[in-house]
């Protein structure tokens, strides 16, 4: 599945106004209609997340790979040099 990222970086996560202005700079968000700030880049992906929920929603499959399968017996561990 392919998600559209056309004004993602422009649109409010929380209101959805979409402004230019809204992207104050390349690392700040801050809607000029209801007063949301964030970081740019965190906006712009919760954007993209609400867009994948709805394609998912109307079914459509998600192409994302699957993770690879847990081999049995084995422990993820930390080894600590001392």
């Amino acid at each position: 599945m392919h998600v559209d990222p056309a004004y993602t970086s422009r649109t409010c996560a929380e209101c959805g106004h979409i402004d230019r202005a809204n992207r104050v700079s390349q690392a700040r968000f801050a809607c000029r209609s209801c007063g949301f700030v964030d970081h740019a880049d965190r906006n712009g992906s919760r954007n993209i997340r609400a867009r994948a929920r709805e394609l998912w929603r109307c079914g459509a499959p998600s192409t994302a790979p699957a993770p690879p399968p847990r081999q049995r017996g084995w422990t993820r561990t930390r080894h600590h040099r001392q």
